[in-house]
């Protein structure tokens, strides 16, 4: 039985025209390119962030310097985004959620008085819409997507231009995140004689020197030309079918409730369902135990923000690695 999500293994891929994006766009992580706002935007005081999101989207706040608040994302019969910026605001960061079509505010008086707003568009980089019209700068991570050692994508939509010098990662951390992809794919091979726990160490290793020195790096080559040469309307493609086969095969599942209707998929990066926090645990435990490893999105940020999501909360992999029959695998162990 072969085993469904966690991190990436390295893929080999027919090469055909990637991602149309600007080499000068793409930096070492997400943080990097929330990073690079800031330090563009130097007179941001106080910035306003979802209670909904992970801990790495406000560290770069931190470090910084800026103070940071919190507008409610919550479930209630769905995603609920309510905003009320104070008047001492000075930037606002806006995220898309899962790939799925998600309602804001106007933020257009906000905008008049000279608010920034950046938008983190990690959740809808594969999207059709990937942005709001209102939004000043787009930042992103990009190993959610697809199987690469490292990358981040910052962007102005202002008429200025982000230029900041960086470095390269180090061949260290590079090394270490490309010997763990190739060990994963060797196991998920046959190779007998690897230790899942060796790759499963060096993923941490690596994602945790990632955590701590993410400032002033760019991206590297080899993820790079990935992005630019990956079939991403294929990935595209696939994932909306898979994410197709959850949704008709959990539809009468008294467990579970979608966080959005299939109706607002544009392309998922995952597909969340709610679970009553009481059972989520369990029920994610037995998806383990049938070797199918869905990620909570995300674990409680190291902040004071509060959203009933983090406790009820998974997130069901549907991305390109996997076809129908392992969506009706996922879909077999949280029916029976």
């Amino acid at each position: 039985m072969n085993e469904i999500g966690s991190e990436f293994h390295l893929c080999l891929f027919e090469k055909k025209k990637g991602l149309d994006i600007e080499e000068s766009s793409m930096v070492f992580s997400g943080r990097t390119a929330i990073e690079m706002v800031l330090k563009k935007e130097r007179s941001i005081k106080k910035a306003m962030l979802p209670s909904y999101c992970c801990d790495s989207m406000i560290e770069p706040f931190r470090r910084a310097g800026i103070k940071v608040c919190f507008y409610s994302v919550c479930y209630d019969n769905g995603m609920n985004i309510q905003i009320d910026i104070p008047s001492d605001t000075d930037c606002l960061l806006c995220c898309n959620y899962f790939g799925f079509v998600v309602a804001m505010p106007d933020l257009v008086a906000f905008r008049n008085r000279g608010g920034i707003v950046i938008e983190d568009i990690t959740h809808s980089f594969f999207s059709m819409k990937q942005f709001h019209e209102f939004s000043d700068y787009l930042v992103a991570s990009l190993r959610k997507w697809e199987p690469i050692l490292c990358g981040g994508y910052c962007a102005s939509r202002k008429n200025t231009i982000i230029d900041l010098t960086l470095q390269h990662p180090p061949e260290d951390f590079l090394n270490k995140r490309m010997n763990a992809m190739k060990m994963k794919r060797q196991y998920l091979l046959g190779e007998t004689s690897i230790d899942k726990t060796t790759f499963l160490h060096m993923f941490s290793e690596a994602n945790e020197w990632l955590s701590n020195n993410y400032s002033g790096l760019t991206i590297d080559e080899y993820s790079k030309q990935y992005l630019l040469d990956v079939d991403y309307q294929k990935h595209r493609d696939m994932r909306r079918k898979n994410a197709k086969t959850l949704y008709e095969g959990l539809k009468n599942n008294s467990d579970i409730d979608f966080l959005f209707t299939i109706e607002k998929m544009d392309c998922p990066l995952f597909v969340p369902i709610v679970i009553a926090k009481e059972k989520r645990n369990a029920i994610r435990k037995k998806l383990i135990d049938n070797q199918i490893y869905c990620p909570v999105h995300w674990p409680h940020p190291n902040a004071e923000c509060q959203s009933n999501l983090y406790e009820m909360e998974l997130s069901l992999v549907c991305d390109q690695r996997y076809n129908g029959d392992d969506m009706k695998r996922i879909v077999e162990v949280l029916n029976n």
